[in-house]
């Protein structure tokens, strides 16, 4: 694995950041910050798709979906540079790097040309409903209904943990289909437009003040046949493929670790101790933990080009070592910045207002932890796949 850019990497990162610095400005970064809600979708609808145009948004799909044909190498080198530049969050990252590459390999031409590139351009914003209320790692107990009836499923039952469903125009969702047959194999995806008659979105506010989650209600809802995803009862092949998608999708969280370490370096240059005597970045045990974070930042950052090179861009069980590592690092290094800021002089303004900032952010990284599947789902797999250790 090579640990520098080529010619034509380092060529493409040069354009890459150029690009950014011209249209990641002062004035859009105001103007972002001002949005919230439908607002704010719509702003960001509008910056996938510059980026799009751009030839940034999806690097390595392949052009016949609005992509480049490019090696997964750019893809990488785009989201490093996002990452470096404080570019906004990816709300698209649903469509893009999990439902969409799963379409990619199981759809029907059909529902690839109908969907991707729309979801490319950023024109159709999409969420995903597996889990359930009562059901929660062990997805093949989900008891949400879908019954043919007359041409079309009716679907009935309830999700939750639904990510932008108040906002999204599509929801991935995984339904019964089969009672009969073993939990796993009676399960069937469907592509279903939440503007359809009979659902029922209910936001949940979260610990960190915020609406992302929400609870999906469906009550009768009817669908067309070909809003089926891949086979019949086959739902599972799509949910496992999507969830591999989804934890390598997640594990770019590794490029905003290292951001997230400047950050930290930062805050310890500019913040002193609450007697005003030493900067905190003077102390050693504060050294000392920004040093063990930092090694774990590089570390997730070198994980993401040596996964990508040994999978050839089709994710393995190695995903999960990749999420579980950075979520569980983007936890640590904001339980950190809130001891280096309880550490500090917080009768200041300017330090209550980035401890209020980072206690935000910590609560939200518990999030990261649990989507795609828990830590704890993730050590019981690379346990048993990669280590090859019992049940």
């Amino acid at each position: 694995m090579r640990l520098t850019d080529s010619t034509q990497e380092a060529e493409f990162r040069t354009y890459v950041r150029d690009w950014l610095a011209d249209n990641l400005t002062d004035q859009w970064r105001r103007d972002f910050g001002a949005t919230e809600g439908r607002e704010r979708i719509d702003f960001l609808k509008d910056w996938q798709g510059r980026l799009f145009d751009a030839g940034l948004a999806v690097r390595s799909w392949p052009a016949a979906f609005g992509g480049r044909d490019a090696p997964l190498a750019e893809s990488l080198i785009v989201f490093e540079e996002l990452a470096n530049a404080d570019a906004p969050p990816d709300v698209f990252r649903i469509g893009v790097r999990i439902i969409a590459p799963m379409i990619m390999e199981l759809a029907s031409e059909d529902q690839r040309t109908r969907f991707l590139p729309h979801i490319a351009e950023g024109l159709n914003l999409w969420s995903q409903g597996f889990s359930e209320p009562d059901n929660g790692s062990d997805l093949s107990a989900l008891t949400t209904r879908a019954i043919l009836k007359n041409g079309k499923y009716v679907i009935n039952g309830q999700k939750v943990w639904n990510t932008y469903g108040h906002l999204a125009d599509y929801c991935l969702l995984l339904a019964r289909t089969n009672t009969e047959a073993p939990p796993h194999k009676g399960l069937t995806a469907f592509i279903v437009p939440l503007s359809t008659r009979g659902i029922d979105i209910r936001p949940l506010r979260q610990i960190n003040g915020q609406q992302d989650f929400n609870e999906i209600f469906l009550d009768d809802v009817e669908v067309a046949e070909d809003a089926v995803v891949g086979e019949v009862d086959g739902g599972w092949i799509v949910a496992m493929t999507m969830l591999g998608f989804e934890r390598r999708g997640i594990s770019v969280l590794g490029f905003a670790c290292r951001r997230l370490f400047q950050r930290l370096i930062d805050v310890a240059r500019v913040t002193s101790t609450r007697d005003g005597k030493q900067r905190l970045i003077d102390l050693p045990g504060v050294r000392e933990k920004l040093t063990s974070v930092g090694i774990q930042a590089r570390i997730a950052v070198l994980n993401n080009h040596r996964f990508a090179a040994m999978s050839g861009g089709k994710p393995g069980a190695e995903t999960s070592m990749q999420k579980l590592h950075t979520t569980e690092l983007n936890k640590t290094m904001h339980a950190l910045a809130l001891d280096l800021m309880g550490k500090s002089d917080l009768t200041d303004p300017h330090a209550r207002s980035q401890f209020s900032e980072w206690e935000r952010d910590y609560l939200t990284s518990f999030g990261m932890t649990i989507a795609g599947g828990t830590s704890q789902i993730q050590r019981n797999i690379i346990s048993e796949r990669l280590l090859g250790l019992p049940r």
